[in-house]
């Protein structure tokens, strides 16, 4: 038994055009996420965890 095929939304007109405006402004405008805070405060607990480690070995 096959699946009937459903038709999609297809965007015409003005809505369309500012669609794709908005679609190349945002891929010119790309922006990078910092996360040397996030990165940093990891590595704290990291470095934290080691010290625990070698301090209860002893």
């Amino acid at each position: 038994m096959a699946i009937p095929v459903r038709s999609f939304p297809v965007l015409e007109g003005e809505v369309a055009e500012r669609f794709e405006e908005n679609a190349r402004w945002a891929e010119e405008h790309r922006g990078s996420i910092d996360f040397s805070k996030q990165f940093a405060a990891c590595q704290e607990m990291v470095d934290d965890f080691r010290a625990r480690m070698r301090n209860s070995k002893m």
